[in-house]
């Protein structure tokens, strides 16, 4: 159960974007690894799963250099299990049907509860990174202040609520761009955010108004009181 209402109207958005943009490097680190494993991941390539690692590592998950490759060899065995049960990489969020979110958290639950000769590698955190890069138009990161904020319990169920709130969050987003004039899928275009899928606009923002704290609509709300005669 969530325990509040995010906020997400175009400008928020839009301005948490920006925020996002300008306060982390996280987007140095993912594209060098859409660079690396250009023209999509392939986790049965060692090379690939090696950017993966160092890209986890980028984005603040903590596995240690002397367990990459351990959890190479994890991340092989789930992927090739999985893999070929996984929906298109071109399909969104907006369109995963019943039986794709089962495969989410069948895909998840696969990899979060990997047990490892060392420790657990593989938890809540990475395994929807490793999700996210995977299938960027359809899946979402998160992270620990999130999983608190929203009282998720990090399970793969949990993560497909979570990925209802964002889709419901989508749908609403989808009915303000058709009243402006343009479509959803033009939104990360319109707001300067061309490389970042629609999930990851979501997640964008959710890092500034989650876990930073940090609120756009009251920014708004103030630029506009005193932009008034």
């Amino acid at each position: 159960m969530f325990c509040v209402v995010i906020a997400m109207t175009l400008a928020e958005l839009s301005l948490g974007c920006y925020i996002y943009a300008t306060m982390t490097s996280y987007d140095s680190g993912y594209r060098e690894f859409l660079a690396e494993t250009t023209p999509a991941p392939d986790l049965t390539q060692e090379p690939h799963r090696k950017s993966l690692l160092k890209f986890l590592n980028s984005w603040g998950c903590r596995i240690k250099k002397a367990d990459h490759d351990a959890a190479a060899t994890q991340i092989k065995e789930w992927y090739d299990g999985i893999s070929s049960k996984l929906f298109p990489t071109s399909t969104g969020l907006l369109s995963l049907t019943d039986s794709d979110l089962d495969t989410v958290e069948e895909a998840f639950k696969g990899l979060a509860d990997r047990p490892s000769t060392t420790r657990k590698t593989f938890a809540a955190v990475p395994t929807a990174k490793v999700l996210f890069v995977l299938r960027p138009n359809a899946l979402i990161p998160w992270d620990n202040k999130m999983l608190r904020h929203f009282r998720l319990n990090g399970s793969a169920a949990s993560y497909r609520q979570h990925l209802l709130w964002a889709r419901e969050r989508l749908q609403d987003l989808s009915v303000e761009c058709t009243k402006r004039g343009f479509a959803l899928a033009d939104l990360a275009t319109k707001i300067e955010r061309p490389k970042s899928t629609l999930p990851k606009l979501i997640d964008e923002y959710l890092w500034v108004t989650v876990t930073n704290k940090f609120q756009p609509k009251q920014l708004i709300e103030r630029w506009e009181k005193w932009s008034s005669p």
